[in-house]
C-alpha cells in the first residue's frame, strides 16, 4: 500500500513536469527530459556504497523522504524548460537509488520467494504509476500547483506508512551484513561465474524489449488508432505489466520461460494489426514482459553474494539501462525507413530466448538454484 502510494505521488509530479516541459515547445529539452533517466547511471554506481553503509532500510527511508520534500520547490521555480528538466535529475537519482535499496532488502529477506515478493512490489509501482500518469496532467490543467502539492503530500504519507515497517526487522538483519565498496563489489559481480549467463540473458531480454517498444507510439497511430484512444493503449500495456508482475510468483518457472517469450513476441507483433484489433496486443506484451522480467530478476537475486548487495544491484541496473538505451537508439536509427523493423527485430529477440530453456533456463537447473538460494547465500 505504501509503495503504491509512493509511486502514485511521484507519477503525479513527474507527469505534470513532463507536460510543463512539453508545453514550452523546446524540442531539445523535451528529448533531454525523456533520456534523462538513463543518465542516472553515474550517481547510481557511486552512491550505492552509501546505501550499503547506511543500511538498506534506513537508506530507503532517507531517499523516500528526500524525494517527497524535493517535489515541493517545483511550485516556486521559474517555468523555464532547462531549469525544470535539470531540477528533475536529482528526483530521478533518488528514485533509482531507492529501487536498488528495495531490491537489496528483498534479496536479503527471502531469496527463495523473490519472484513473488518483487513481483508484488513492481505491481504496486505499476498501479501507482498508471493512476498518477493519468491524473497528473488533469490536475495541472485545473491548477498548476495541484499535482506538486498532492505529490508532496502523498509521498510524505507513504513515507509515514513505510517507516514503522522498515525500522524493525530489516535493520537487525542489516547489522549482520558486511559492508563492501563499489570497486570490490563490481569485481565480485564480474567474477561470479554462475551469474554470468543469466546476466547476459537479462541484457539480451532488455535489448529486445527496448527494440520492441521504442516506436510503439508511431505504430499505434499508423494503425489508425484515434488519438483519443492513444492513452488507452498505454494504459492497457501498464495493466499487463502490473498483472504479470503480481502473478509471476504463482507461475512455474518452466511455464514462465517457455510461454513468456512466445507471449512477448506475439504481443509485440500485435501492434502491427489495425485498430481496434491492436488493443489485444498491449496487455499481452505487458503481461509476458513482466512475467519474464520478474523471474529473471529473481534468478539474478538467487546468485548475488551476501555482501555488497547495493553496489552489485546498482551495477546490474546500470548494465540493463545501457542495454535499454542501446535498444532505444537503435530503434530510432533502424525505424527511420520502416518503424516496424525494430519491433520485428525485438520480437525475434524474445523468441531467441527459447533455446536457453535447454541450458541455463532449464527448469531443473533453475529449481536447483532456487533451493540453494533458500539454504543461504
Amino acid at each position: 500500500m505504501a509503495e503504491a502510494l509512493s509511486d502514485l505521488g511521484a507519477s503525479l509530479g513527474f507527469s505534470a513536469l513532463a507536460l510543463e516541459v512539453a508545453r514550452t515547445g523546446e524540442a531539445f529539452w523535451v528529448g533531454f527530459f525523456a533520456a534523462l533517466g538513463y543518465l542516472t547511471l553515474g550517481p547510481l554506481l557511486f552512491l550505492s556504497p552509501w546505501v550499503e553503509r547506511q543500511g538498506l532500510a534506513r537508506a530507503l527511508l532517507k531517499l523516500r523522504l528526500a524525494r517527497g520534500l524535493l517535489f515541493l520547490p517545483l511550485l516556486f521555480l521559474p517555468r523555464e524548460a532547462a531549469l525544470l528538466v535539470l531540477y528533475s535529475y536529482p528526483l530521478m537519482v533518488l528514485t533509482d537509488l531507492a529501487i536498488v535499496a528495495w531490491e537489496g532488502l528483498l534479496v536479503r529477506r527471502d531469496r527463495g520467494r523473490l519472484a513473488e515478493r518483487s513481483g508484488k512490489l513492481y505491481a504496486a509501482w505499476e498501479v501507482g504509476d498508471l493512476v498518477g500518469m493519468a491524473l497528473g496532467p488533469i490536475l495541472f490543467v485545473l491548477h498548476p500547483a495541484l499535482p506538486y502539492l498532492l505529490s508532496t503530500g502523498i509521498l510524505l504519507l507513504a513515507w509515514t506508512l513505510l517507516r514503522p515497517a522498515l525500522l524493525g526487522e530489516e535493520e537487525r538483519k542489516e547489522g549482520e551484513a558486511k559492508l563492501e565498496g563499489l570497486g570490490r563489489a563490481l569485481r565480485r559481480l564480474l567474477a561470479n561465474t554462475p551469474l554470468r549467463p543469466y546476466l547476459l540473458i537479462s541484457l539480451f531480454f532488455t535489448l529486445a524489449h527496448a527494440l520492441t517498444t521504442a516506436l510503439l507510439g508511431l505504430l499505434v497511430l499508423r494503425a489508425g488508432t484515434p488519438e483519443a484512444f492513444f492513452g488507452l493503449v498505454l494504459a492497457l500495456k501498464s495493466l499487463g505489466y502490473a498483472l504479470g508482475s503480481y502473478f509471476a510468483g504463482r507461475v512455474p518457472l518452466a511455464l514462465a520461460f517457455r510461454l513468456g517469450p512466445l507471449g512477448a513476441a506475439l504481443g509485440g507483433m500485435g501492434f502491427l494489426l489495425p485498430f481496434p484489433l491492436l488493443l489485444a496486443a498491449p496487455p499481452l506484451l505487458g503481461l509476458a514482459v513482466a512475467l519474464l522480467g520478474t523471474h529473471l530478476r529473481a534468478v539474478r537475486g538467487w546468485l548475488l553474494p551476501g555482501v555488497g548487495l547495493a553496489p552489485s544491484l546498482a551495477a546490474i541496473r546500470a548494465l540493463l539501462y545501457g542495454a535499454g538505451a542501446l535498444g532505444g537508439l537503435g530503434a530510432g536509427v533502424l525505424g527511420q525507413g520502416d518503424p516496424s523493423l525494430p519491433l520485428l527485430l525485438g520480437a525475434s529477440g524474445f523468441l531467441a530466448l527459447l533455446p536457453f530453456t535447454l541450458g541455463p533456463l532449464h527448469p531443473k537447473r533453475l529449481e536447483a538454484l532456487r533451493q540453494r538460494a533458500e539454504q543461504g547465500p
